[in-house]
């Protein structure tokens, strides 16, 4: 099931890439710094790990003040972090870059999360237009909702499932998380086009290559099947 909506994983991390546990975070309101100690607590509190004080943005002026400057070095912030199936969006050719660089520390890959259809059964939203009740697993499943790419089971899984990707928790990691976690599958190039048409619903919310595109100058209809760079064209291999 879902063996022609997959294709096993390259040797090269590229888009379309499936990994099976990646934390994404979300920063909340108000943004807390965290901050190391320069002292350690006597001998009879037991600590596990580091002790950090932790200041308010807004609310707190610690000396020295905070460092957010976009040129600067940056602050340690508290966030909230969960792990989830994820798919891989960074280009290859920026990812070989990178790597080429000797610096992956201090360079940012974007994943976004996949989740198990099952957490949004029996959630239910009315359409604005028409005051129907829409059925947001069934919504979901059908391609319908520009937020949700909907996923099949993934092979020879023990528990076999639908999953879909939430387009509104994208998220970028430093790109040495990414070191030799393992890699199974990926989107087939088929599936990995129709996943870039809802991401720019997404982003736009315009169908944009549901229909052949014309050339503005002589009329002609695009070739559809010339896509994306990162992604294979007509059978080879992607950059």
């Amino acid at each position: 099931m879902g063996d022609d909506f997959y294709a096993k994983a390259g040797s090269l991390i590229s888009p379309g890439d499936i990994f099976d546990g990646l934390p994404y975070i979300r920063v909340p309101s108000p943004l807390k710094v965290s901050r190391k100690v320069s002292f350690s607590l006597p001998p009879k509190y037991k600590l596990e790990g580091e002790l950090h004080e932790v200041f308010e943005v807004g609310r707190h002026n610690p000396t020295p003040g905070f460092n957010l400057d976009p040129k600067g070095q940056g602050e340690d912030v508290l966030s909230t972090a969960r792990m989830s199936k994820a798919i891989f969006l960074t280009w290859g050719s920026e990812v070989e870059g990178d790597e080429r660089s000797g610096r992956l520390y201090k360079k940012d890959w974007l994943i976004a999360p996949v989740f198990p259809l099952a957490g949004l059964e029996g959630l239910r939203i009315r359409d604005r237009r028409t005051g129907d009740v829409i059925e947001v697993a069934e919504a979901t499943r059908a391609g319908k909702s520009p937020k949700y790419f909907p996923l099949q089971p993934f092979p020879r899984e023990e528990i076999a499932g639908y999953y879909y990707v939430d387009f509104r928790k994208l998220c970028p990691l430093a790109a040495s998380y990414f070191s030799g976690l393992p890699r199974r599958w990926r989107l087939s190039p088929a599936a990995l086009n129709d996943f870039y048409n809802q991401l720019m619903w997404f982003f736009t919310r315009q169908r944009v290559f549901f229909e052949p595109v014309k050339c503005r100058n002589c009329g002609t209809a695009v070739d559809l099947r010339v896509i994306f760079e990162g992604q294979p064209v007509d059978g080879g291999e992607g950059t």
